[in-house]
């Protein structure tokens, strides 16, 4: 069986891989005993037009989007406002709705924003213990009061991946409510929250006491966020699937 190419893990509902297989992009929903084994070379995924996603044209090793498809990528749109060859998305950009929200990871808060629509989708993306939408604004503003928040009061961009397999079972909605408090009694951030923020807690399929995993070999339990759980020979696992995106994959059905 030929290798696929791994473009992404999502696990919104259930845990689902995005790769490059023999049909172009296609997708396969994790279920069931399966075993997957990485081959760790990355290689670039290519880039995401406004209808399809491109193979890299480069075909470059190394690193799991190479420079020149970073660049390409509708992706930029939104991670930094470059509208080149995107021109027509600019005026629905400035129209469109955004909800800036505070989620919790252990004792980390960060700050982030999100199509209003798909708040709750991007939080569980993330992976994250708690979460609370605290304003609303449109196109840039939501950018520029993200970058207001993190500055002032210290909440991360980005938790690694790394750190959230080292946080689980650490759950702390107490540093989430000290961080709305904190917002909602600071001027002028006060006058923007929404109503009164409560952290809401997101639940997910997990499994005790799991040990990491470089391979998926077993019964496919659950995700959170990047980390998938599986049972497998010798007790629970766990494999932070960020790390695997570009790689190269065989899959066996067992």
């Amino acid at each position: 069986m030929p290798q696929k190419h791994l473009i992404s893990f999502y696990s919104t509902k259930e845990p689902t891989l995005n790769f490059w297989g023999e049909k172009g992009e296609e997708e396969l929903e994790l279920k069931g005993k399966m075993r997957i084994e990485f081959d760790g070379i990355k290689s670039c995924t290519g880039f995401k037009g406004r209808e399809r996603r491109h193979h890299c044209p480069h075909k470059y090793e190394g690193k799991e989007q190479c420079p020149l498809c970073s660049a390409l990528d509708i992706s930029r749109v939104y991670t930094c406002h470059n509208f080149t060859g995107f021109e027509d998305l600019q005026e629905e950009f400035q129209e469109h709705e955004f909800s800036i929200y505070l989620v919790s990871f252990g004792d980390y808060v960060k700050c982030g924003l999100a199509h209003t629509e798909r708040i709750k989708d991007r939080v569980k993306e993330q992976g994250a213990d708690y979460y609370a939408e605290i304003m609303r604004f449109k196109g840039q503003e939501a950018y520029q009061m993200e970058n207001l928040l993190q500055n002032h009061f210290g909440f991360k961009n980005a938790i690694r991946s790394e750190t959230k397999l080292k946080l689980l079972g650490k759950e702390n909605p107490k540093v989430l409510e000290q961080a709305i408090i904190k917002v909602e009694s600071t001027a002028p951030f006060n006058e923007y929250v929404l109503g009164t923020p409560m952290p809401e807690k997101i639940e997910y399929t997990l499994l005790e006491k799991a040990q990491p995993a470089d391979e998926i070999n077993g019964e496919i339990a659950g995700a959170k966020g990047p980390l998938l759980f599986f049972r497998g020979e010798g007790g629970n696992k766990v494999i932070n699937m960020k790390k695997r995106g570009g790689m190269h994959f065989h899959l066996q059905e067992l």
